[in-house]
């Protein structure tokens, strides 16, 4: 899907650094708000799958992409991408005092969407030129046929569609066979299997030694995770936000988020001890959630 469009979109002569922030940017965040979109029956599984993305993307990925290699990551580079990450988290931490995200705040986060693409747009005019001199990736795109990019778009959506919906039903299907709450389903099983792009390419990137890539990738995702997939998800249903998600779940999630925007402005690197520290504080999560399983209860 992304790889269509991207050429279509360059056919069409739009440039490289504005596909980038935006059609590679919100492929990326695709199965994250295709699977909130399918999980409207399952208002739980969309809360527990972003809020647990976000968790596992910084937990998880980060930790283990540090693990392999530390990562360099120059804060003066993807500064304003560290300071949009912070104001993503708040924004979504206010909206979920009021005790239920619906229409109205999926209609405020995509619009907030909206304004960090535009201000990325405008913040990273100075390096367009640079972005532009990938000319063998455009030779490609404009030697690929039309109908062939429009096929690929289609067939991507309709095979994202159809995957997410039997991920979501494999999920819910496990939930009642193991007999844990659908927040719980969502904050771990989902929250992984929808993290799985991410931590591969960052633990393979890590590996190859292409780290500076890797963190600002995870802060992108955990943005339009924020942005767009809960925006998206909670254009359609009402998801009500429980007293233990309030109190438990998205502390964790903005203390992620601070330790890695604090590595980042402190370093301008994670480091391997860094990385045992967020993967140490990501099994202490876990480990909670098993010891005290009202923590994963969705009722108010």
């Amino acid at each position: 899907m992304v790889s269509g469009a991207k050429k279509i979109a360059i056919r069409l002569g739009v440039t490289p650094f504005v596909v980038g922030i935006t059609i590679v940017a919100l492929g990326s965040a695709a199965p994250d708000a295709v699977t909130t979109l399918a999980s409207g029956s399952n208002p739980q599984i969309i809360m527990g799958s972003v809020v647990g993305s976000i968790i596992v993307n910084i937990g998880l990925a980060i930790g283990i992409a540090a693990l392999i290699h530390p990562l360099a990551c120059k804060f003066s580079d993807i500064k304003f991408e560290t300071v949009s990450m912070l104001a993503a988290v708040i924004i979504v931490s206010i909206l979920a005092l009021t005790g239920t995200l619906g229409p109205l705040e999926g209609v405020v986060l995509l619009a907030s969407l909206s304004v960090f693409m535009y201000l990325t747009y405008r913040f990273k005019m100075k390096s367009l030129h640079d972005k532009e001199k990938d000319t063998a990736f455009i030779t490609e795109c404009m030697r690929t046929a039309k109908c062939k990019c429009v096929i690929m778009v289609i067939l991507g959506i309709i095979l994202l569609y159809f995957g997410a919906n039997a991920f979501i039903a494999g999920a819910v299907e496990l939930a009642e066979l193991f007999g844990v709450s659908d927040l719980m389903i969502g904050l771990v099983v989902v929250a992984i299997g929808v993290s799985l792009p991410e931590m591969c390419i960052s633990a393979v990137a890590a590996y190859r030694k292409e780290n500076e890539l890797v963190v600002s990738n995870i802060i992108g995702s955990i943005i339009f995770n924020c942005f767009f997939a809960l925006g998206l998800g909670v254009m359609y249903t009402t998801v009500s936000v429980s007293y233990y998600t309030l109190a438990f779940h998205f502390p964790v999630m903005i203390l992620m988020v601070i330790l890695l925007a604090a590595m980042i402005r402190g370093g301008n690197k994670v480091s391997r001890g860094q990385g045992v520290a967020l993967l140490s504080i990501y099994a202490a999560y876990i480990v909670l959630m098993g010891v005290f399983p009202q923590l994963t209860q969705g009722l108010l």
